[in-house]
């Protein structure tokens, strides 16, 4: 449950910066509301990051075995290894998830 607390790859950063970028270019968000959101997550202490080298490997291997790149399996790796439910907003992820035994909820 998120209110557990929040455990995520380094990556997931990237995820929302390349996602906020889209809407600044779109003109949906002003790039100080960005840059200021993006400080605010480096910052913050509320979600906790795991290395992605543990995971890699065996990332690998679902993305192999299911036709999924190796950043969304990653995260179905780190979920898996941490027995928490993956958040995504990726139905395609969320489905090879629940197929590898992860419980995911799609947002």
């Amino acid at each position: 449950m998120i209110l557990e607390g929040l455990v995520s790859l380094p990556l997931s950063i990237k995820e929302v910066a390349n996602a906020l970028w889209k809407k600044a270019l779109n003109g949906e968000i002003r790039v100080e509301d960005v840059e200021k959101i993006l400080a605010d997550l480096r910052r913050s202490d509320a979600i906790k990051f795991e290395s992605q080298n543990r995971y890699l490997i065996s990332a690998f291997k679902i993305a192999v075995k299911n036709k999924v790149t190796v950043y969304d399996a990653l995260f179905i790796e780190l979920s898996k290894h941490l027995k928490a439910e993956l958040v995504t907003s990726d139905s395609k992820q969320a489905k090879i998830a629940e197929k590898e035994g992860v419980k995911a909820i799609v947002v």
